[in-house]
């Protein structure tokens, strides 16, 4: 478990994703691990073109080659040896011997990318699966239950029951359902441990929208 840092290496493996989404990817992982996180570092790993990997090995890999706190970002299948075959396809993992965490985009991408709609859902999904393993980098744990955040949204650790609505329900329901926002539970551990800034972040944030501002707002994430 990752108990001080400053900075995460986030690669790619293949060409699914830009560098500049990958780039807005890593900015909102700066801003929900506010005090944690205060550097990204984007590099692009030449894998070879499977459809899917053992997901541990691929942790291994990129732990060995990169070292650190590291998220690695893969279009191709992260599988386990669970004996399930439910459960032997993942969206995300993490290694619990290293601060390797890996994503998967198999299972999150929209039927079809025919839009910049439907690549902005793809980029919003694997962002909050991010969220999600970064968290279990810094020791938090899944929520079982569906908790809520301060914004409204579903807490990043939600989890909830995968096989209750089959993976295109699942993600609509529960990855989608989540926000940027740990939940107070998560918020107070991450607080303690790691001196977690959230709260001071949200409140800088309150007063800069309350000033107006003459900018043009950049292009967001949906979330």
């Amino acid at each position: 478990m990752a108990k001080k840092t400053s900075k995460i290496n986030i690669v790619r493996l293949g060409n699914f994703i830009s560098f500049s989404s990958l780039k807005e990817i890593g900015n909102k992982i700066l801003e929900s691990f506010s005090g944690m996180i205060d550097e990204f570092r984007l590099s692009h790993h030449e894998a070879p073109a499977i459809d899917r990997i053992d997901a541990y090995l691929l942790t291994m890999i990129l732990n060995e080659e990169y070292g650190g706190h590291t998220l690695g970002i893969t279009a191709a299948d992260l599988k386990t040896d669970d004996e399930d075959e439910f459960y032997n396809s993942i969206f995300g993992g993490k290694n619990p011997r290293n601060d390797t965490a890996v994503v998967s985009i198999k299972k999150l991408s929209p039927e079809s990318i025919d839009s910049e709609i439907d690549y902005n859902v793809l980029i919003a999904r694997t962002l909050k699966v991010s969220l999600h393993e970064v968290g279990h980098n810094f020791g938090l744990t899944d929520h079982a239950s569906y908790k809520v955040a301060s914004d409204g949204a579903l807490c990043p650790m939600s989890k909830g029951e995968i096989n209750k609505f089959g993976y295109r329900g699942y993600v609509r329901a529960i990855i989608d359902g989540r926000g940027q926002t740990f939940c107070e539970e998560c918020t107070n551990f991450l607080s303690k441990a790691h001196g977690y800034k959230r709260q001071l972040m949200s409140l800088v944030k309150d007063g800069l929208e309350s000033t107006p501002n003459p900018l043009k707002p950049l292009r967001q994430v949906p979330v």
